[in-house]
């Protein structure tokens, strides 16, 4: 969300106010009171583009209507970018009034939907009371993780964690079928071609595997669904629907409210095949030349693919399970910085010395790997450009 350190004072402020509570003497009257999950579309901006899910929580007798979101986060925080990529982004919950949360979606054009959940009294009290517990300022402030635990999953438990009963879905939409995480990131990706590059570069062989249901309700919109066919199984045996009814309090103001990427014309394929065809012409104009800048050509195309290899080796450190095991760094590898450093020899050693061959390797296995991994789109070009790089490197210089 925009103006995010606004929110934040201002969320502060209210909670210290004014921070939930539900006392002795029943001081809510829970017959006034409606909670709602709100789901809320994305819009042209990239941080939008999964979408947003925040509570209403509606008072009538205090004439009180407040969102509640658990997305608030200080941008301006000490390396914060870093902390964002080794998981050690600390989110926090805020609220503010609904029609300020309105505002901000109808600026974008964005939809907001509501889905009032079918709560008795005893459940929207116990709901306020986790509510006040989650508003104490020991437990406002939360480890996020994009994945398993963000603004979509913190509302979630929050609302079922209210319910007396057990919840049974009815599989719909993204919950059909087998879905990885990497999958459904490119349900909300797809006209952004370039930053599911970027955020298939960043996952791994994790990412790749089967998610269960609930992992799926990372997404807002999966977890809209879910709820709209879902219904309660109480201890007393009767069953009711989960949502009690669902409206659009924001129309979208957009006909499609994702659009492509602006501005550079190349896909990310088409910007690999110019590589590797730039590659190819300059190694052919120099070999035919016999000139001896052919091996620091070669390793600065080598250093190249090293450098993006260290931000894959600083994600083996990272709180985020799916991104510590990943392949593509068999080609985007740090060590290219030596293995591809031109060396003088004699004899046939010359054309497969083990540095080499230790490369070659790795690209061979990276081929075999897409068994196992779906790459960023590109990729294996880019391992083909590598492969012939070092291999001419080799070759080239064994002729000399």
């Amino acid at each position: 969300m925009n103006s995010k350190r606004l929110l934040s004072l201002i969320c502060t402020i209210i909670i210290s106010l004014s921070a939930i509570t539900v006392n002795a003497e029943n001081s809510w009257r829970a017959d006034s009171v409606e909670i709602s999950l709100l789901t809320c579309e994305p819009h042209d901006e990239v941080y939008s583009l999964y979408g947003h899910t925040a509570i209403r929580v509606t008072d009538k007798s205090r004439n009180m209507d407040i969102a509640v979101n658990f997305g608030l986060f200080d941008q301006s925080a000490n390396m914060f970018a870093l902390r964002f990529v080794f998981g050690l982004t600390d989110y926090r919950m805020g609220i503010i009034n609904m029609s300020s949360f309105l505002e901000e979606y109808s600026y974008y054009g964005s939809g907001v939907r509501q889905q009032r959940i079918n709560m008795t009294p005893a459940e929207k009290e116990h709901f306020l009371s986790l509510l006040a517990e989650t508003a104490k300022p020991e437990n406002v402030v939360y480890r996020y993780n994009f994945l398993y635990n963000n603004c979509t999953t913190r509302a979630r438990d929050l609302i079922l964690g209210a319910v007396n009963g057990t919840v049974n879905y009815k599989s719909k939409g993204l919950q059909v079928g087998e879905r990885s995480f990497r999958d459904l990131v490119h349900e909300k990706v797809s006209t952004h071609r370039w930053s599911a590059v970027g955020n298939d570069l960043l996952l791994g062989v994790m990412a790749d595997c089967n998610t269960s249901f609930g992992e799926r309700e990372f997404l807002p919109q999966v977890l809209m669904t879910d709820f709209d066919n879902a219904s309660i199984k109480r201890t007393d045996g009767t069953t009711t629907p989960l949502v009690s009814n669902a409206e659009w309090l924001l129309p979208s103001t957009h006909p499609t409210v994702i659009c492509s990427e602006p501005g550079f014309p190349l896909t990310p394929t088409q910007c690999a095949w110019l590589f590797l065809a730039i590659v190819i012409v300059v190694k052919m104009i120099l070999y035919l030349k016999k000139e001896t800048v052919l091996p620091w050509f070669d390793y600065g195309v080598a250093c190249l693919y090293a450098t993006v290899g260290l931000v894959l080796l600083c994600m083996v450190f990272s709180e985020h399970p799916t991104v510590r095991l990943n392949l593509q760094i068999l080609v985007f590898n740090p060590l290219l910085f030596f293995l591809a450093f031109p060396r003088k020899s004699n004899g046939i050693i010359k054309k497969y010395n083990i540095a080499s061959i230790v490369a070659i390797l790795c690209i061979v296995i990276f081929f075999i790997g897409n068994l196992l991994q779906d790459y960023a789109e590109g990729m294996n070009i880019m391992a083909l450009t590598l492969l012939l790089t070092f291999s001419e490197i080799r070759i080239h210089t064994s002729r000399r």
